[in-house]
């Protein structure tokens, strides 16, 4: 189907390919656009809660999780148990980053 032939209004979107270091041009239809919208994952929202868990620390940070128990055992990060979880204040990583991770 070319650009021409498509009814109006009909909603499409025109990317290209690189097959093989060729550049193939490719128009997607209303069929395979709802095909890619329904495969894809909505982003989680953001967390809102002041606190986080060692992995989603290490996430902020950017690190690996022995980072954090690192700075969990060096006490610059304050450790706050909850039954066996063991969580860290949002804030103080965004104060420990703005002070430059000192």
């Amino acid at each position: 189907m070319t650009v021409s032939e498509r009814p109006a209004g009909a909603a499409s979107v025109e990317i290209t390919l690189a097959l093989n270091g060729i550049p193939v041009p490719a128009i997607l239809d209303e069929h395979a656009l709802r095909a890619i919208a329904s495969a894809t994952v909505e982003p989680a929202p953001a967390s809102t809660s002041p606190y986080l868990t060692i992995p989603e620390a290490a996430e902020v940070l950017r690190c690996r999780r022995q980072r954090i128990d690192d700075l969990l055992s060096q006490r610059r990060l304050t450790r706050i148990k909850e039954g066996r979880r063991t969580l860290v204040r949002r804030d103080e990583i965004e104060l420990w980053l703005k002070a430059g991770g000192e």
